[in-house]
């Protein structure tokens, strides 16, 4: 529960939020009743972040239309046992051009929806126009954006996890930079398999059925020699500290080194 100041607090951040995203859209679209909300919400489910900003922009229902369409005379016929011979059809409302450019939802009376994973206190007014399309004015979301977007967040978790990676003291140490490499291959080959499933990520920390697409092949492939070298191209990486497929795991091993370098040492 919010104490009386908190919520106060939270009141002057939803409204400059609100602020923020009404100073993209035109004035006539705000006339005509175009209202906007936000709200922060919490997210429990894993990799969410634990407060976020959901704003959701309501469009103005345009005005409803009806028509008589009367039947032809075959259809009169067909239809005389029911003496059902006018119906009505309903046109799908909707305003001649849509209220914001491109948008198909300002068009018809929908709802534009969007979030910044950040909480209300944080947000900016350049984390609004990163969260709007260009339908807005001054947004910058795009395809190519949310791309980069992507990019940068599994990069820096990378760099977090494994270490190095972003500037810090253990950005050039063969173990940060040989783990990056191994995590990077197994992330190559599940995003593959998420393409082919349509989009579906898995369950969160499965590992079975993940990351195993070169034991299908060799598993699968007719020829001998495809699993015989399959199988050595795999002894081989795990011998170097490579990817281990066929239950989705990693393996990170520090390369083996020659018995007769090891001697020659001596």
């Amino acid at each position: 529960m919010f104490s009386a100041n908190e919520n106060i607090l939270l009141r002057q951040h939803k409204r400059r939020v609100i602020d923020y995203v009404e100073s993209t859209i035109p004035e006539d679209a705000l006339d005509l009743g175009t209202a906007v909300m936000a709200m922060q919400v919490s997210c429990r489910q894993p990799g969410c972040v634990p407060l976020e900003t959901a704003i959701t922009v309501v469009f103005p229902k345009p005005p409803r239309k009806m028509k008589k369409k009367r039947n032809t005379a075959q259809q009169q016929q067909q239809d005389k046992s029911t003496n059902d011979n006018n119906e009505k059809e309903e046109e799908v409302p909707s305003f001649p051009k849509p209220l914001l450019p491109n948008l198909e939802e300002s068009r018809i009376g929908g709802n534009f929806k969007t979030r910044i994973l950040k909480p209300l206190s944080d947000v900016t007014k350049d984390d609004v126009l990163d969260a709007l399309p260009p339908s807005f004015a001054g947004g910058r979301r795009t395809v190519e954006s949310i791309c980069i977007k992507a990019r940068d967040m599994i990069f820096a978790q990378i760099g977090q996890l494994v270490g190095g990676g972003g500037g810090g003291d253990n950005e050039d140490s063969t173990d940060s930079v040989e783990g990056r490499r191994l995590v990077a291959e197994y992330l190559k080959v599940c995003l593959d398999e998420y393409v082919e499933r349509g989009g579906v990520a898995p369950e969160w920390g499965e590992k079975d059925g993940w990351g195993s697409k070169d034991d299908d092949i060799a598993n699968n492939g007719d020829d001998k020699k495809v699993a015989e070298d399959a199988s050595a191209t795999k002894d081989d990486d795990t011998k170097s500290g490579g990817i281990k497929w066929g239950e989705g795991n990693i393996v990170f091993k520090r390369p083996a080194e020659d018995d007769d370098d090891e001697k020659d040492g001596k």
